[in-house]
């Protein structure tokens, strides 16, 4: 038996997205924002497809002053469909989002973290 303990532990400085795929879909969400780090110049994150029962995380640079989310849907090969956009002026709180539904008709929620 090992006298050590192995702890998982995520600490993050920064703000964060969290995206939960309860949809029957593969998702990919997309992050722009400037930042006074990158001189204001547009930066670009995205999440990777990920499917339903997953959550993807986006962090946010932590000087922000402008930050944009965009959700899709892959609905066929190399084809998406937009399930949401939300546009920030500044974050100081972490955001939640719950992307249910289907390719036909998805839905989204925004929730506590």
């Amino acid at each position: 038996m090992s006298k050590y303990f192995i702890i998982d532990i995520s600490f993050s400085i920064g703000t964060y997205i969290r995206i939960c795929n309860q949809g029957v879909y593969l998702a990919k969400c997309y992050l722009e924002s400037r930042s006074f780090t990158y001189g204001f110049q547009i930066q670009k994150y995205d999440t990777g497809l990920f499917p339903i029962f997953q959550c993807s995380r986006l962090d946010i640079p932590f000087d922000a002053v402008w930050t944009y989310l965009e959700c899709k849907a892959l609905t066929f090969i190399a084809i998406y469909s937009t399930i949401f956009t939300q546009e920030f002026s500044s974050i100081v709180l972490n955001s939640c989002y719950i992307i249910k539904g289907t390719i036909l008709n998805p839905t989204w929620s925004e929730t506590r973290c």
